[in-house]
């Protein structure tokens, strides 16, 4: 409160005299394009994977959460390079077929482009989850009043699939807004961009605050509107399985032919682009400095996703057995981390703890520490920051694990009289077991890939991969990424494949 009523420098005004309005339009444009975008290839992808038998469709099911691997200013930098007149893609159709395609991709359209591919599988893995208790006792009612399949799914699929596809949507929402690399290497004014030019550019943390502020606003508004159209609707709980059509032979052509399409420029062509990268770089590569990145970043995802967890663990296990308005507030709480862009989290974390610094500064000067920013400009400035951005990832799973437990489970272990802490880790904690292997996978996956955190708080001596990433691309060395690039997309690659084979053991 204290910085949001403090005056901006002179010299910053221009962000918000200028740029203000172009901050609001640009982002509500890749906003709301992202959102139909998204949308429309994660409700295709799961419809079709639930209700139909085609060649090829286990594969597909797996491979198309692949692109969660890859960070949205990762796409940027492989799609802008890649249409570049440069671009190995351009010299060979140049050599082979003398073709000259000048497609550029570096502006507000080529954002919405990136932004879909990075975010369609938020929307896609919670459809197709909704999609699969979806009850066959509907889709045969509807049948045997003459429905089409079309029909079935204009007036029936879609409309109760409405909380799951909402609820995918605010999630894209939330990341469109907390996204920083790829508008910062397109150079479109957004307010996550504005708030880093304020802080880093202009060195003024209350134009950073103020505009923190307004983008918060927006924020709350989304999820204001989340809200009002994520009421579900009335299902019948006996749920039967829905037999799976076959798709004719053209049918299913087209079908494979599509997936096919939108796996390879979600993930193969951008895997195939970082190799190449990294065949022309590998030489040039610091392997020392970049076992010190992935060292810190291993650690900062590590420490963050453990405590995480820790807290997580804590707060649902007690929300079971609270009721009324201390259970929504625990649940509000622990949401609300991630309904705010990392960009806005770190200026409040930076506010935060300048304060504590300053109020520790006789504490440093009497322990011999000569630093001012102390805690400012170490790792737990960071550890803490994730933590808030990325605890309702930890807290959502395992409130659904425990709260699939009988609380009878409960009740009968402390009427043993046994300890109730080791107890505890030796029932309830074995049964969510599953769930929080697969809630530290996410939450090491998200932190892997966070970028907007990283570029505001991480300090000249602990670095991050998505930090030098984001670094070399600012110097245009597009090639030099690649080994970063690989070390976190092969890292997430085989975590995936962990939480994949987790989920088909449930």
């Amino acid at each position: 409160m204290f910085f949001i009523t403090q005056p901006i420098k002179d010299n910053t005004a221009v962000l918000f005299d200028s740029y203000l309005v172009e901050y609001f339009k640009n982002t509500g444009i890749i906003l709301f394009f992202t959102l139909l975008f998204s949308t429309i290839i994660a409700i295709f992808l799961a419809y079709f994977e639930s209700f139909y038998e085609y060649r090829f469709r286990n594969f597909f099911r797996f491979v198309l959460v692949l692109p969660f691997a890859i960070p949205s200013y990762l796409f940027a930098y492989i799609y802008a390079d890649f249409f570049s007149y440069f671009s190995w893609f351009n010299i060979f159709l140049r050599e082979q077929f003398n073709l000259r395609i000048h497609f550029d991709i570096m502006n507000i359209y080529g954002a919405i482009f990136v932004f879909s591919l990075a975010f369609f599988p938020y929307v896609y893995i919670l459809l197709r989850g909704f999609l699969a208790k979806f009850s066959a006792n509907i889709i045969n009612s509807a049948k045997s009043l003459g429905k089409s399949d079309t029909a079935i799914f204009f007036q029936i699929i879609l409309p109760l699939s409405r909380p799951a596809i909402v609820a995918g949507a605010s999630l894209c929402a939330m990341e469109t807004l907390n996204a920083y690399g790829a508008p910062n290497y397109y150079g479109l004014h957004v307010f996550s961009t504005g708030i880093y030019k304020a802080w880093i550019a202009y060195n003024d943390l209350n134009a950073a605050i103020k505009l923190a502020v307004i983008l918060l606003f927006v924020v709350f508004f989304i999820l204001l509107v989340e809200k009002i159209f994520r009421r579900p609707y009335e299902i019948s709980s006996k749920t039967y399985p829905i037999k799976r059509k076959k798709l004719s032979k053209i049918a299913s052509f087209i079908i494979i032919v599509l997936f096919s399409f939108i796996f390879f420029i979600s993930f193969l062509l951008p895997v195939i682009h970082i190799l190449i990268w990294f065949k022309r770089s590998f030489l040039d590569v610091n392997y020392s400095a970049l076992f010190i990145l992935s060292k810190n970043t291993f650690f900062l995802s590590l420490s963050s996703s453990l405590i995480i967890l820790i807290i997580a663990t804590f707060l649902a296990f007690n929300q079971r057995f609270k009721k009324g308005r201390a259970k929504i507030i625990i649940s509000s709480l622990s949401n609300m981390g991630y309904s705010i862009p990392g960009s806005v989290i770190a200026i409040c974390m930076l506010a935060l703890f300048i304060c504590i610094d300053r109020i520790n500064e006789p504490i440093y000067n009497f322990f011999g520490i000569n630093n001012a920013l102390f805690l400012t400009l170490s790792p737990v400035l960071l550890i803490f920051a994730y933590v808030v951005r990325f605890l309702a990832l930890g807290f959502n799973g395992l409130d659904a694990a425990f709260n699939k437990l009988p609380s009878s489970i409960t009740y009968a272990r402390l009427s043993l009289g046994k300890n109730p802490f080791s107890s505890f880790f030796k029932i309830e904690f074995i049964l969510v077991l599953p769930s929080l292997i697969s809630s530290f996978i996410l939450i090491f996956i998200e932190i892997l890939k966070e970028l907007p955190l990283a570029s505001l708080l991480a300090t000249s001596n602990f670095k991050t991969l998505s930090f030098e990433m984001d670094r070399y691309a600012s110097d245009e060395q597009l090639a030099m990424l690649s080994a970063p690039a690989l070390v976190l997309v092969l890292t997430c690659f085989i975590l995936l494949v962990i939480f994949n084979l987790i989920k088909e053991r449930k």
